[in-house]
């Protein structure tokens, strides 16, 4: 079966969540400047899980469950970004774990 559309999908998904989520935070009151930054830091990942980087989507399935805990605790966002949230975050898990065999070394003939 070809993945290789699970790769694209997945990074699709992880970089239009993460625009999502900064643009929500751009128009809280509160926001701080380091969520901003490490926010920030998921666009070089996604673009490294396109590359086929197993750190990439080592990293990237971690941030990922750490974003569902967070849509499901977090009771200060509304129940729609909760929902989108968590539903995003599983998606975007559940396309890396069907690309991983994608990322195995490949034999030399």
């Amino acid at each position: 079966m070809d993945r290789q559309w699970t790769v694209g999908g997945a990074a699709a998904l992880l970089s239009l969540e993460n625009v999502a989520v900064i643009g929500g935070l751009l128009f809280r009151a509160h926001t701080s400047v380091l969520l901003l930054g490490v926010l920030l830091l998921k666009f070089p990942l996604c673009r490294e899980l396109l590359r086929l980087r197993i750190g990439a989507a080592a990293i990237l399935i971690l941030w990922e469950s750490v974003t569902m805990l967070v849509a499901l605790v977090n009771l200060s966002l509304a129940a729609p970004a909760q929902i989108a949230l968590f539903v995003s975050a599983s998606t975007a898990s559940t396309l890396i774990a069907l690309s991983l065999p994608l990322f195995a070394p490949q034999g030399t003939d």
